[in-house]
């Protein structure tokens, strides 16, 4: 019995992109630990993106194999929806995205309802309103120690504001960019997973960044207006307009050479 052998060509294997993670790992371990360190790994990670570039561009380099004909597996049935222009385009999730206004209108608006509890909660148990403009000035401004928190300080006032208004908007857009991954249960992801990984990790590097601003912070409180926000924000998110993905589209047309077929 002869055995029918044929070739398929595939992309060859490469090893930058594992440089390059490495890189990007060391980058982010010199905030932490020495400049050097990220000295070191940014080095090595534009040595690996570029090691990867050339691997792909401008011609994508590919080896030769052998497939044995009965070693070749039956197709294989897939649940993942198709495009009804395209049925044999198997299509990347989400199908649809939220608009990056939307992003921008969730942040804000989180931002909103985030700041209220706050306020609320430091005259509860501080007796006085400034005490979270204060703490959250106090990782830039090392003039503001723990005696002067619950006083008002017209420039600690505004760069608060100013932090606050940037991650509130950050993180909303990052809403609208990840709850369309999961569509049934946004607010979940919103409300709950999202900012308990935020506050995580804000926690844990709080100390080796302000460690006396880490013993200031409520976290117990902190979590809550997190959750808040999340919830906020979530609903706007998910409650706004979707927008098609460009994935089927030519990528003339998705960089804006061509607007349509009939152009």
């Amino acid at each position: 019995m002869t055995t029918t052998k044929t070739t398929i060509k595939v992309p060859k294997p490469t090893a930058w992109p594992l440089v390059a993670a490495f890189g990007l790992t060391l980058t982010f371990a010199g905030f932490l630990t020495s400049y050097l360190v990220g000295i070191i790994g940014g080095i090595l990670s534009v040595i690996g993106f570029i090691g990867w570039f050339k691997d792909r561009f401008p011609n994508n380099l590919e080896i030769t194999v052998e497939v044995e004909a009965h070693h070749i597996p039956a197709p294989v049935h897939s649940t993942k929806s198709t495009h009804e222009e395209h049925p044999h385009h198997r299509a990347i999730l989400p199908l649809k995205i939220h608009r990056t206004q939307s992003g921008l209108i969730g942040g804000i608006a989180g931002g909103i309802a985030m700041l209220i509890v706050s306020v609320i909660g430091s005259f509860i148990m501080h007796g006085s309103p400034w005490y979270p403009f204060n703490v959250m000035s106090a990782s830039v401004m090392h003039s503001i120690t723990e005696q002067n928190l619950t006083n008002f300080n017209a420039i600690a006032f505004v760069v608060a504001l100013g932090i606050h208004a940037t991650l509130s908007i950050g993180i909303g857009l990052v809403y609208g960019v990840v709850l369309p991954l999961l569509p049934k249960h946004p607010i979940i992801l919103g409300a709950l997973i999202i900012p308990f990984i935020w506050s995580f990790l804000l926690y844990a590097t709080m100390n080796t960044l302000n460690p006396v601003l880490n013993e200031t912070v409520n976290w117990s409180w902190f979590l809550v207006t997190q959750f808040v926000f999340g919830f906020v924000a979530g609903i706007v998110v998910s409650k706004s307009e979707k927008i098609q993905t460009l994935q089927f589209k030519a990528f003339a047309e998705r960089a804006g050479i061509e607007t349509g077929k009939n152009d």
